[in-house]
C-alpha cells in the first residue's frame, strides 16, 4: 500500500471539502455575519472539513495531474457551497420584507436600525421579526439542518465531479417564488387590517370633516398594527420551519441540476 499516495489523496479531498464548507459558512444565516469572528469561521470550517474527509475520501476521484484542473475543482466546490448557503439566506429576506411592508403601512418606514445579522439597515418591525426568526431558527436546530444538507451533498454530489450547468441559475426561480409567498403570508394579515383602518378613517373624514383624521389615525394604525403583529407571532415559527424545508428542497434541486 502506497501511504504517500493515500496522504496526497486525503489532502486533495480535504482541499475540496474545505472549499465547499467555507463557501457555505460565508453565505449561511448567522455563520456569514460579522457577529461571528473570522477566526471562529475558519476554525470551524477547518475542523468540520477534517471530520468529513474519512466520509468523503472513498467517493472522491483521483488527484488531477494538472494544477489548473485542481484550481477548477476547488472553484466549483466553493461556488456550490456559496449557492447552498445563499439559498437559506435568501429565504430569511422574506421576514425582513414582511416587516418593512407592515412598517410602511404603520408609518414606521422612515425609522431604520442596523441589523448585525443581515449587516444592513432595516425597519423597526423588520429588525424585530428577523431577530426573533433567527432565535427560532437556532432553537429549531436550523443551522444543524443546513450542516446536514451540506454533509448530504457530498454523497449526492462528490466533490471531484461537481459540474454546474447553465440550468443551475433556474434553481433561484422557485426560491424567489417561495420568498415572496412567505413574505406576503406573514405581512398580509397586518397590512390588511391597516388598509381597512385607512378606508374607515377615509369614510370618517368624508362624513365628519371636523375630525382631524391625520392626528387620530396615526396612533390608531400603530396600535392596531402592533396588536395584529403580536397575535400573528406564532405564525413566525411556522415560517421559520418552512425556511428549513425550503433550504432542503433548494439543495435537492441544486444537486439535481449540477449532476
Amino acid at each position: 500500500m502506497d501511504l504517500t499516495a493515500v496522504g496526497i489523496h486525503d489532502f486533495y479531498t480535504f482541499l475540496l471539502v474545505f472549499c465547499r464548507v467555507t463557501g457555505l459558512i460565508v453565505t449561511a444565516p448567522l455563520w456569514g455575519t460579522k457577529a461571528v469572528p473570522r477566526t471562529v469561521k475558519v476554525g470551524f470550517a477547518f475542523i468540520f472539513s477534517l471530520a468529513l474527509v474519512p466520509l468523503v475520501a472513498p467517493q472522491t476521484g483521483p488527484v488531477p495531474d494538472y494544477l489548473l484542473v485542481l484550481a477548477a475543482d476547488m472553484l466549483k466546490n466553493t461556488v456550490f457551497g456559496l449557492a447552498l448557503g445563499y439559498l437559506a439566506h435568501v429565504l430569511f429576506a422574506a421576514i425582513e420584507m414582511a416587516g418593512f411592508f407592515v412598517d410602511t403601512q404603520m408609518g414606521f418606514g422612515i425609522l431604520n436600525l442596523f441589523n448585525p445579522f443581515s449587516e444592513h439597515s432595516e425597519s423597526v418591525l423588520g429588525l424585530f421579526q428577523s431577530q426573533l426568526a433567527m432565535a427560532l431558527y437556532l432553537l429549531a436546530n436550523g443551522h444543524l439542518v443546513l450542516l446536514g444538507a451540506l454533509t448530504e451533498s457530498f454523497t449526492a454530489l462528490p466533490p471531484s465531479v461537481v459540474a454546474p450547468q447553465g440550468s443551475v441559475g433556474l434553481t433561484m426561480v422557485p426560491i424567489l417564488k417561495t420568498l415572496f409567498v412567505l413574505g406576503f403570508r406573514l405581512a398580509l394579515p397586518a397590512a390588511g387590517v391597516l388598509v381597512v383602518v385607512d378606508i374607515a378613517f377615509g369614510l370618517v373624514a368624508r362624513m365628519v370633516p371636523q375630525v382631524n383624521v391625520f392626528i387620530v389615525g396615526i396612533p390608531a394604525k400603530i396600535i392596531l398594527g402592533l396588536a395584529t403583529v403580536a397575535l400573528l407571532l406564532p405564525v413566525l415559527a411556522i415560517i421559520v420551519g418552512e425556511i428549513s424545508a425550503g433550504t432542503l428542497a433548494g439543495f435537492h434541486d441544486l444537486a439535481a441540476k449540477s449532476r
